[in-house]
């Protein structure tokens, strides 16, 4: 996946969240398309809550778009929002530089997390398995 993967790993238990962040002249754009992208898929409903993250910038009519959190809150949510990002990006010539954090997870399922947000195939083991 294009792009930088920075990690941010906390103790907190209960719930994940995966936030998503675009570079670029088209940043906005990329990120208005994920959140809609988001929004729109079925598959997502009742398992992941999708919020955008306004910036505040001075001089501008409204706020702007700095990221896409998803909050997930089933383990259905950790198959699925995979497989809608990575369609998400396959609809998207050129695909645009995303960096993921997620937070709220520990090392090792952060590690399985951003293996299937870049479209590996987990490894022997399952969600626990190895590293990059």
């Amino acid at each position: 996946m294009p792009g930088s993967l920075r990690r941010a790993v906390t103790e907190e238990r209960g719930r994940m969240e995966i936030r998503f962040e675009a570079a670029g002249p088209d940043q906005e754009e990329e990120l208005r398309s994920l959140f809609s992208w988001f929004m729109d898929d079925r598959s997502l409903r009742g398992h992941v809550r999708v919020e955008r993250v306004g910036a505040d910038d001075p001089g501008r009519m409204g706020p702007g778009f700095e990221a896409v959190l998803a909050v997930l809150s089933t383990a259905a949510a950790l198959v699925q929002l995979p497989l809608s990002y990575l369609a998400w990006r396959q609809s998207r010539r050129p695909s645009p530089p995303v960096t993921v954090n997620v937070v709220g997870a520990d090392s090792a399922e952060v590690q399985d997390i951003l293996r299937r947000l870049r479209g590996e195939a987990a490894e022997d083991g399952g969600a626990g398995g190895g590293g990059q």
